[in-house]
């Protein structure tokens, strides 16, 4: 019995891909980031998978501590409470040098506390809006350029994801700038989905030359200030009360009222 289960389990979670060799490590129930990535090589990669007990965010903030102070920019679906403050310390801590945030247009409609809480969070700088279903992430500095691939969101997910990590400064450069048009203009909060996606369908990619750089060009980005949280706009001020009953972002988390 004790053998029909072992072929039962799986044997291989993450797929190292370095110098054309590949390895395996067990890593399906690893319980963290670390534990699920191991050690990071430059030049290296590492593909695996996750039952949930580490998230897109946990791995972007395990990569900080390998790489040291960055350039960050991720691009999401949807973003949680819990991803929102974490960031924000991060860039409290100077973890985060600069931060880029591209993040679905319907979120404003779907999450419309969790968007007073990025506005009041980042402010106008940092976060734009698009016709989103991406996750990824780049972290770069003079020493790494980690590209993150993910089936999850900035949020818990406690379901099956993978998870692709790789120093790799010429793909991150390019995933920069081909998303470098959205950050060009403050976003625009205000804007009918149907606007967003006429504005997505209307993207197009930079030339190849704009969009393969050198690989020693630095990446743009946008400085991460931290501001004082308070409402940035003026629907934003439901989520913002001196009540003690009240709702209060600053205090209490996030309501889904509305």
């Amino acid at each position: 019995m004790a053998n029909a289960a072992r072929e039962r389990a799986p044997k291989m979670a993450a797929v190292r891909l370095r110098a054309g060799r590949v390895g395996l490590r067990g890593a399906l129930t690893a319980t963290t980031a670390a534990g699920a990535l191991g050690r990071l090589t430059h030049g290296g990669r590492v593909v695996c998978l996750s039952k949930g007990a580490f998230g897109f965010g946990d791995c972007v903030r395990h990569l900080l501590t390998v790489s040291g102070s960055a350039d960050v920019l991720l691009t999401t679906w949807a973003i949680g409470a819990k991803e929102i403050a974490a960031f924000r310390a991060l860039v409290t801590d100077g973890a985060i040098r600069t931060l880029r945030l591209l993040v679905d247009a319907s979120f404003v409609q779907r999450q419309p506390a969790y968007t007073a809480s990025l506005r009041a969070s980042f402010g106008p700088d940092c976060v734009r809006l698009a016709t989103c279903h991406a996750k990824l992430a780049t972290l770069v500095n003079a020493q790494w350029a980690f590209v993150v691939l993910s089936s999850a969101n900035l949020n818990e997910n406690k379901r099956l994801e993978v998870f692709s990590v790789e120093d790799n400064r010429r793909l991150a450069t390019a995933l920069a700038t081909t998303l470098d048009g959205w950050f060009a203009s403050p976003a625009d909060w205000d804007v009918s989905r149907a606007e967003h996606a006429r504005r997505f369908d209307a993207w197009g990619e930079p030339t190849p030359k704009a969009a393969i750089v050198a690989a020693d060009d630095a990446q743009g980005g946008v400085e991460a200030r931290v501001r004082p949280m308070a409402p940035a706009m003026a629907g934003d001020a439901a989520f913002f009360s001196d009540d003690p009953w009240g709702v209060d972002l600053r205090r209490v988390g996030i309501s889904f009222t509305r």
